[in-house]
């Protein structure tokens, strides 16, 4: 029995395999929890499922459709496909490692494509989707500040639009290609991810693996803790000091129910924390000889695998669950589609039969 614990704990535990001396690599993982996995799994789904849910109450509801909505729309899709990329990275995992771990029939002769490009791949899309996540969220809070705040109109229209779009996907798509030609995407050994692939462990020299972290990701990420916060502090200053707590009162333009998005950056937080946190750690000298070490670092990656995964369901709560016009709009439409069900049985009460 002491000899069974002894090996899961092994097969669960941070690998001390010498990866990049730039980075702390006593923060690799060889296996991971099948819970982590599962947990990841879970988050992705929920939140494919939450964007979906964005997008079909934005095009079904035209009362809720404000130029507000139309960004938190773009940002649900680079939320999207962020979430399926880690659900993509996830697969793959539990794939390349189900003959040495997870040991059952999951490994199959089907499962044939070469793992280091399935790796590739999915690092492109959770690379250029994260990246354009950070845009479109201080996008919104730049445009919601200027609108609130000095009634300016200068950030809304196509031009701006376009503008937007150019900077979201465009500074996004420029990193990943560049990321791909300079072969630095692939395998990290979930050193500061989870179960997804993300910036070479391996590269030489070995700080490039730190300056890449930051470029493609870390940097933007903190740019976008702290553009945010800022804003959204700003813009509660203001609004304290006009007397009001509604952003409607001060440009029409909004609906009651937008102030919601004043939540957007302390979710962000909530959720991507974990990751920036490991990513910190994993630059310093830290040892893992304690337990206690390497169970915040279990807890900090279990976070980071849910958080990372699933802002697109907790969006979906703020601007559905928690939204009364969106609310009050598919309870209506859901009653009227039932109302209609009887009108469309023919009148004379005959059932229409097909030859």
């Amino acid at each position: 029995m002491e000899a069974t614990t002894t090996t899961t704990r092994l097969n669960t535990s941070i690998s001390t395999t010498p990866i990049s001396p730039a980075i702390n690599t006593n923060f690799s993982y060889e296996y991971l929890p099948a819970y982590t996995l599962a947990l990841v799994g879970t988050s992705c789904s929920l939140s494919i499922l939450g964007a979906v849910s964005i997008a079909l109450t934005y095009f079904l509801l035209p009362e809720i459709r404000n130029f507000p909505r139309k960004l938190l729309l773009y940002l649900t899709f680079a939320d999207l496909l962020n979430a399926c990329g880690n659900l993509m990275g996830t697969i793959r995992y539990v794939l390349s490692k189900s003959g040495d771990k997870y040991g059952d029939n999951l490994r199959t002769s089907t499962y044939n494509i070469n793992k280091s490009e399935v790796c590739i791949i999915q690092s492109c899309i959770t690379t250029f989707s994260s990246l354009a996540s950070f845009f479109w969220t201080v996008i919104i809070a730049v445009y919601i500040f200027t609108a609130v705040v000095y009634s300016s109109r200068v950030f809304k229209g196509a031009k701006a639009e376009c503008f937007y779009h150019i900077l979201s996907w465009g500074i996004p798509g420029t990193i990943t290609i560049t990321a791909v030609a300079l072969k630095v995407l692939g395998e990290d050994h979930s050193m500061v991810t989870s179960s997804w692939c993300w910036i070479r462990s391996d590269l030489e020299p070995p700080v490039m693996t730190s300056i890449w972290m930051v470029l493609a990701g870390k940097g933007w990420e903190i740019m976008c803790y702290l553009t945010t916060m800022s804003l959204y502090c700003l813009l509660k200053l203001m609004l304290w000091k006009r007397r009001t707590v509604s952003f409607r009162s001060l440009n029409n333009e909004f609906r009651e129910e937008d102030n919601n998005f004043m939540w957007v950056w302390f979710v962000l937080y909530l959720l991507r924390i974990w990751g920036t946190v490991r990513f910190v750690l994993s630059l310093t000298p830290v040892s893992t000889n304690s337990e206690d070490v390497g169970l915040t670092q279990l807890v900090l990656l279990n976070l980071q695998g849910i958080g990372d995964s699933s802002q697109a369901f907790w969006n979906f709560v703020i601007f559905c669950l928690c939204d009364k016009t969106v609310r009050k709009g598919i309870t209506a439409r859901c009653r009227n589609r039932s109302e209609l069900t009887p009108l469309l049985s023919p009148v004379d009460g005959t059932q229409t039969t097909f030859a």
